[in-house]
This record gives structure tokens, C-alpha cells and sequence, in this order.
């Protein structure tokens, strides 16, 4: 099971991530009350190893995505927009994954081009931290919205996803990670998986 702790902005909570055996962070480089500061965040993530790094985006210009992620080190890039024909100049230094707030079960999700190599994150919230519908889609995604260490096992038992998405529901406070809900969260998704 693929873990994301998303919405870092301290490195102490990158760290956390990290010990505890999250596969990926995510930093929110767009707006929002979890947004990361490039240069704060620069000054620390590349000492931070071992998992992907992923960068949260909307409308930005994929020109900027591609200046601040590669600025940052960045593995992989997150969109919370239409795919467009510009977003291809990203495929050539970065993974993608593409953010949809539905999908229809084993169809090609609607907004992805056939050609376009990326993972799937279905968040019916999109980042509003509600919990959508725990749906199976028959084909593999990625699992976010609502999720917090008391629920992410019934989702995954619900969902089968390949990898789960958190960032609200670990939190003391918007962007500030609790170290204790992180290590659950990790803890209770990869048990799940195992069942």
C-alpha cells in the first residue's frame, strides 16, 4: 500500500513521514491554508530521502510547475486541473498524477488523455478533507478525501486502492502534522493491505 502524507510544510513532520514509512510527501505549492513556501521549504527538502516528493498544483502555468518543482527536487507532480496539451512539457522530468473528484468504474477516467502516462487520485473533496464514496473504480488509483487513522482501513477494505492520500486528517492545525496520527494513519493502511 502506497502512502502519501500530504500538506507538509515543517521539516520535523517531512521527518515523521519518513520514520514512519510513508512512501511519498506532498507539498502544496498552490493555494491553500496548507500552502508550503518554496524557499522555507527549499531551505530543508533536500535532505529529505528515500520517498517521492510530489508537488500539489491547479491552474497553475506548467512552465512555473516545472521551474519550482525542478527548483525543489521534486519526483512527481500533482494536478488538480484539466490535463491540457502544455502539461506534456512535465512528463519530461516528473511523474504525474492526475486529481479527479469522480471517476465512472472501469472506464479511462474523463480529462486524461489515453496517451498521457500518469497515476489516478480520485478526491471527491477535492481538498476540502470530507470523505466522498469508498468505491471500487476497476482500475488502479489512488484513494484521498476524508481519510484519518480511525477510518483508512475501512476505506482501503471498501475502495481497494493501490495507495491512500492524507493531509487534514493528521493534523493538529492546518499545514502542522500530528506525529502520532501519522504513525497510526501508515500503521492501520499498510495492516489493511496485508489482509
Amino acid at each position: 500500500m502506497w502512502v502519501k502524507i500530504c500538506g507538509i510544510t515543517r521539516y520535523e513532520d517531512a521527518l515523521a513521514a519518513c520514520e514512519y514509512g510513508a512512501d511519498a510527501v506532498g507539498f502544496v505549492l498552490t493555494r491553500s491554508r496548507r500552502r508550503a513556501d518554496p524557499d522555507l521549504v527549499g531551505s530543508w527538502i533536500h535532505d529529505i530521502r528515500g520517498v517521492e516528493k510530489v508537488g500539489v498544483f491547479t491552474d497553475e502555468d506548467p512552465g512555473y510547475i516545472a521551474e519550482i518543482s525542478k527548483h525543489l527536487g521534486l519526483d512527481t507532480v500533482q494536478l488538480h486541473a484539466p490535463l491540457t496539451p502544455a502539461h506534456r512539457m512535465l512528463l519530461d522530468d516528473f511523474r504525474i498524477i492526475a486529481a479527479l473528484k469522480d471517476a465512472e468504474p472501469g472506464q479511462v477516467p474523463a480529462g486524461i488523455p489515453e496517451d498521457f502516462p500518469c497515476r489516478v487520485l480520485l478526491d471527491p473533496s477535492m481538498g476540502t478533507g470530507r470523505a466522498g464514496d469508498w468505491r471500487r473504480l476497476g482500475i488502479p488509483f489512488i484513494l484521498a478525501g476524508g481519510l484519518t487513522p480511525e477510518n483508512v482501513g475501512q476505506a482501503i477494505a471498501q475502495a481497494g486502492p493501490f495507495g491512500v492520500d492524507v493531509s487534514s486528517g493528521v493534523e493538529e492545525a492546518p499545514g502542522i502534522k500530528d506525529r502520532q496520527m501519522i504513525q497510526k494513519f501508515i500503521h492501520e493502511a499498510k495492516q489493511e493491505a496485508k489482509k
